[in-house]
């Protein structure tokens, strides 16, 4: 029953629809045979609306697809200098680390070099395998610490440059925003019936 009665609700839907359509088609073709000037002007304007309505939609197509894009790229750009944020502190760590070790062992060398001169001559030459020992170590050290201020340096300088390209891709989408504003703006002057104002 509940079943029939809602064909029965779409039913008069539908033939009120139809019946007020026809009404209006039968005034408009009374009024268009009374005044024909007057419809052609009123169609010529109404073409002239949906031309723009569907330049408005393909635009704020288009605008939708680049920003899209353009928030794509700047979400891998930001993954990118994230990476290379956290590989340029443990660069930093490595390289303070690399600068503590190469200190220590050479206060150790000067402290063992000093010794030295109050050592005996058979503790002399144990001293001095010693400081050969150390020095040697101190090259390495310092060969080191130059390798890992070189990839601080590399880091820093990748950071960046991807950073620069973070700041170019979010003033792009700014850009694309403020352009976005002004065209909404512009579409509701035109729609009112003024002119929209030059950038």
């Amino acid at each position: 029953m509940s079943r029939r009665t809602g064909l029965f609700a779409i039913s008069l839907l539908v033939l009120a629809v139809l019946g007020l359509s026809l009404f209006i088609a039968a005034q408009a073709f009374t009024k268009g045979v009374a005044q024909p000037a007057q419809s052609d002007q009123t169609l010529q304007a109404l073409v002239i609306e949906v031309h723009q309505l569907r330049l408005a939609v393909q635009r704020a197509n288009l605008n939708t697809y680049y920003a899209q894009i353009t928030t794509e790229r700047m979400k891998l750009q930001q993954q990118r200098v994230d990476r290379l944020t956290a590989q340029l502190g443990e660069a930093r760590n490595q390289l303070a680390g690399a600068r503590k070790d190469l200190a220590g062992k050479a206060a150790t060398l000067k402290s063992n070099e000093m010794g030295l001169a109050q050592e005996t001559a058979s503790e002399r030459a144990d001293r001095e395998r010693y400081s050969q020992r150390l020095k040697a170590e101190l090259d390495e050290l310092t060969q080191k610490e130059q390798h890992e201020q070189a990839v601080e340096t590399q880091l820093n300088a990748q950071l960046q440059l991807e950073q620069i390209k973070l700041t170019e891709f979010n003033e792009r989408l700014d850009k694309m925003e403020r352009e976005l504003e002004t065209q909404m703006s512009n579409d509701k002057l035109q729609q009112s019936g003024k002119r929209p104002e030059k950038n």
